[in-house]
């Protein structure tokens, strides 16, 4: 079974299974009715969050994770934690050294972690709508 996670700035943070994360991301889905939220969770699940959209980002994942029930929130707080932590991380690198590591799902299992950290952004660019992401490959 391959991990999935969350990679930004210097962080990576190890959550489960191909499966867990698309029922994560479904269940957020569920909750969304502003057709901006939804682009920004789809770059999120199909890309990667760009600078400008981290603080939105991270506001729309504090405002979805209150709108869960008390098992969903219980069942998904640690890819919560994950995506903030991811967050703040990439936002500290950016200021420090003035280099924005983009927050994206990667596969956290090495040597594929490593294909993914490396991979440049303009193959997550030229993704189309229906392309699955590289994650899910």
């Amino acid at each position: 079974m391959k991990h999935i996670g969350f990679y930004g700035g210097s962080s990576i943070v190890e959550l489960g299974s191909v499966s867990e994360m698309t029922q994560f991301f479904s269940i957020l889905n569920e909750q969304i009715h502003d057709i901006n939220d939804r682009k920004i969770l789809f770059q999120f699940y199909q890309k990667y969050l760009h600078l400008y959209e981290l603080e939105t980002a991270s506001s729309l994942v504090t405002q979805l994770q209150q709108k869960l029930s008390k098992e969903q929130k219980c069942r998904f707080f640690k890819y919560f934690e994950g995506i903030e932590r991811c967050i703040k991380s990439a936002q500290v690198f950016h200021e420090d050294w003035g280099i924005y590591k983009p927050v994206r799902i990667v596969i956290t299992d090495m040597p594929d972690f490593m294909t993914d950290r490396d991979r440049p952004l303009e193959q997550y660019d030229a993704l189309g709508p229906d392309d699955p992401p590289f994650w899910l490959r």
